[in-house]
């Protein structure tokens, strides 16, 4: 009686599982800090994009909001809503608050969202900033971007 071979032995099974865990264990650490890294760049980007829509408010106006930012919102002229602001990394929790002061000092309170000078008499009048001293992935303060 003659049997023909057809499938894999249990142990040429386990050979292969064991491979792909070592893969797949590899993927893993290589590719952990890539959603860390992609919700940074989304904070970069609704940065930009909130900076972008504060310039052309001022071009309309002549002048920088002197409010938390909600008239860039209002009627949607401007921007449709004020950007999330994503920090990795830190304690802060995913928020589009708006922090205001009458400097940058004043402003940047460490308690995540947005950091805006509000205050017209200011020399730092329209900066708006990321409301975070924790370092980022590259080292340099989200509250320097």
């Amino acid at each position: 009686m003659s049997r023909d071979r057809e499938g894999f032995t249990l142990i040429e099974l386990m050979v292969i599982l064991a491979i792909m865990g070592i893969l797949a264990g590899i993927a893993v650490i290589r590719f952990g800090g890539v959603l860390e890294k992609a919700k940074e760049g989304a904070t970069r980007g609704a940065l930009g994009s909130l900076r972008s829509a504060l310039n052309i408010y001022y071009g309309d106006n002549s002048l920088y909001p002197s409010d938390d930012l909600s008239s860039l919102v209002e009627n949607k002229k401007y921007i449709d809503n004020l950007p999330l602001v994503k920090l990795p990394g830190t304690t802060h929790p995913e928020n589009r608050h708006v922090s205001v002061g009458a400097s940058t000092a004043a402003a940047v309170t460490d308690t995540g969202g947005w950091a805006y000078v509000n205050d017209p008499a200011s020399a730092s009048f329209g900066t708006l900033l990321i409301n975070c001293s924790h370092a980022d992935s590259k080292g340099k303060s989200w509250a320097e971007q």
